[in-house]
């Protein structure tokens, strides 16, 4: 037993804590709980598994099907360890497919460990990664992509497959950009405005995500469009877009001059009446996008 000095600062009081308590259960920069009891008594607790981050998952593997998307929410969920367990009914070849489809946009998850019914998947990702840069850097990839999916319109450039590449980069970024709001989402000191940015953070990095699968699906057309106004309508979308994410994540640009930009822009996309159908609906669709990313601004 030890007793500590209780010290005032300011309007509230602190209780030092024993050195090697806090370096024995790795503490330094976390949290504690504190319990307070009828008796007067105040309990110190070690956080919970939710609060510091859950480090190890178990997946039974009952459907090769199903094992993508049990390894993509434990993912997201934040566990570091992803154990999938393999019962007789779940094929260890397709599940092997399905887990390195998994990998392919789950940045940092590695398959570290196999055996005939049990594979080990660990991730590697650190909690202080930058979400204002992994945003700006979907909004730059989602950019390249509606460049090329219109050179390729156009009968200029690139491939669908190029298209894809960068759409799964995109991905990449986005899952891993879920995993980490939701892990600060989980920190028990969090201030509600915090909350609200990073819910906000979390809808526009959607956005983007649905940006890029949109501007995916204008390469995959399989048709040359022969109307020049399509790249002064890609130009015009990149430069509202580039302006809506520097608003949002810098407060930089001039909300009232994107909010005319856009007026426009849904205009002349409206009246060129040239364009098919179907590319004036999925720009329009683009357009919207990026629209709600300055409403969050």
């Amino acid at each position: 037993m030890s007793y500590r000095r209780v010290l005032q600062i300011g309007g509230s009081y602190y209780v030092s804590l024993p050195k090697e308590w806090v370096k024995i259960n790795e503490l330094e920069n976390s949290y504690v709980k504190l319990d307070f009891l009828e008796n007067g008594a105040l309990i110190i607790e070690l956080p919970t598994r939710s609060q510091t981050g859950i480090s190890h998952a178990k997946i039974i593997c009952s459907s090769d099907r199903e094992v993508f998307r049990q390894v993509l929410s434990a993912y997201l969920r934040g566990y570091e360890v992803i154990e999938v367990e393999l019962d007789a009914k779940c094929d260890r070849k397709t599940a092997l497919e399905r887990i390195e489809d998994a990998r392919r946009i789950l940045l940092g998850l590695e398959l570290v460990e196999e055996s005939d019914r049990k594979l080990l998947l660990q991730c590697f990702v650190k909690p202080d990664y930058n979400l204002h840069s992994i945003i700006a850097r979907m909004d730059s990839v989602t950019r390249e992509m509606l460049s090329m999916a219109v050179d390729i319109l156009l009968g200029k450039r690139g491939n669908a497959e190029e298209l894809s590449q960068l759409d799964d980069r995109v991905d990449r970024l986005y899952f891993l950009s879920v995993r980490l709001i939701r892990g600060k989402l989980r920190e028990p000191t969090l201030m509600p405005e915090e909350r609200l940015s990073l819910l906000d953070m979390r809808l526009v990095a959607k956005n983007l995500e649905n940006l890029g699968d949109t501007y995916e699906s204008l390469g995959m057309l399989k048709e040359i469009i022969k109307n020049q106004g399509l790249s002064e309508i890609a130009e015009r979308l990149g430069r509202l877009q580039a302006g809506a994410v520097r608003l949002f994540l810098e407060g930089k640009a001039n909300r009232d001059e994107l909010l005319d930009d856009f007026a426009h822009t849904q205009k002349y996309i409206q009246e060129m009446a040239e364009l098919p159908g179907y590319l004036r609906e999925k720009l329009s669709f683009a357009l919207l996008l990026v629209k709600d990313i300055i409403d969050l601004s």
